[in-house]
């Protein structure tokens, strides 16, 4: 597991409506999270990953959710947990707030050999669960809800008074997603940011282009990656 080396503050900046100090120095309590750090990476070497995929921006989500001090954040995509894990380190600096995280969990064909290429970017290990990784200290609050997006989602809709900070990262279809950005929409009001991920180099989706429109959400790319923001009008 690589640590962050290159944070965007301007990033944070735009989305959590903060001037570039204010965001590099919550960048900066996010990379002091040292023990953090060498627990996930601990865990991931011990099943046999040096390196694992996941939203490549772990700090700014522990930056906006110290910005934003959500009551409610809505994640949709977990394995091991790294972006959880951050994401409930800030919540629990800020002294409030639950994550409420969706996965399906998904493990590699029998027989494959304990690497990161036959595990795949988010599959389990054997014998790990959603969220293996997260230490334990950090799940008080922590609402893990394994299930498929599609039939768990419009529960929480139900469920939340409000989301302030909603991560998606799961690969994603034009219909569906479109679906289930809309079915968040009533609870996520002006100020509130949204995130997803479309791999290391992709670009912006129609679904996702389309829903910022109606939202009057400028998307803003998190520099270098496929990663985009919005924060809601």
């Amino acid at each position: 597991m690589r640590h962050e080396l290159d944070p965007d503050a301007g990033w944070v900046a735009g989305l959590s409506n903060c001037p570039n100090r204010r965001a590099s120095e919550l960048l900066r309590q996010a990379s002091a999270e040292r023990i953090l750090y060498q627990h996930l990476a601990r865990e991931h070497a011990r099943e046999g990953r040096a390196s694992y995929v996941e939203i490549d921006a772990p700090l700014e989500l522990y930056a906006l959710a110290r910005r934003l001090r959500p009551r409610h954040v809505v994640e949709v995509g977990v394995s091991s947990g790294v972006s959880s894990a951050y994401l409930l380190a800030a919540l629990d600096r800020n002294g409030s707030g639950t994550l409420h995280s969706i996965d399906l969990p998904s493990f590699p064909r029998a027989g494959a050999r304990r690497t990161a290429s036959a595990h795949g970017s988010w599959t389990l290990p054997p014998g790990r669960t959603s969220g293996w990784a997260v230490p334990f200290e950090l799940r008080k609050r922590w609402d893990l809800r394994l299930g498929d997006k599609q039939a768990v989602l419009p529960l929480l809709a139900e469920e939340l008074p409000a989301i302030e900070l909603f991560v998606y990262d799961v690969p994603h279809e034009d219909k569906a997603t479109f679906r289930e950005f809309l079915c968040l929409d009533p609870r996520m009001a002006a100020g509130a940011v949204a995130i997803a991920d479309h791999g290391p180099n992709g670009g912006l989706c129609e679904a996702l282009a389309r829903w910022a429109r109606k939202r009057a959400a400028t998307p803003l790319r998190r520099t270098g990656l496929g990663l985009f923001g919005f924060r809601c009008g």
